[in-house]
């Protein structure tokens, strides 16, 4: 019988980890392999400059799901409406451009508001 690695991890959680040969990496994982401890991992940072960008496989057992943040900067939403686009993830790119028009309108009232 063969071992379930399956360790809650989905497809799209954030993660940050390290791989074999202790390098760090922060990205989010595209797929999981059911019976295999691995992980397959978007990279997105590291501090080798080969994996970002790429996709690698990581030991579940080394990464660390990250909490995901919702009050990002106008500056913050474009840059993932790029990484959306880059992606071709459309469902992605709907909520990230709903987010950044409420976060437009908010600063756009309060700015009106002070000029009052």
């Amino acid at each position: 019988m063969e071992a379930n690695y399956n360790t809650g991890y989905k497809p799209g959680d954030w993660i940050k980890g390290k791989t074999r040969n202790d390098e760090w990496v922060h990205g989010y994982i595209e797929s999981i392999e059911s019976f295999n401890p691995l992980a397959r991992v978007k990279v997105l940072f590291s501090d080798n400059k080969n994996f970002i960008g790429r996709t690698i496989r990581i030991d579940k057992k080394d990464i660390e799901r990250q909490t995901v943040l919702t009050n990002y900067s106008e500056g913050e939403l474009l840059n993932f409406i790029d990484l959306a686009l880059s992606t071709r993830d459309e469902q992605w790119f709907m909520e990230l451009t709903i987010k950044l028009k409420r976060k437009q309108n908010t600063l756009s009232f309060s700015k009106r508001e002070k000029n009052n």
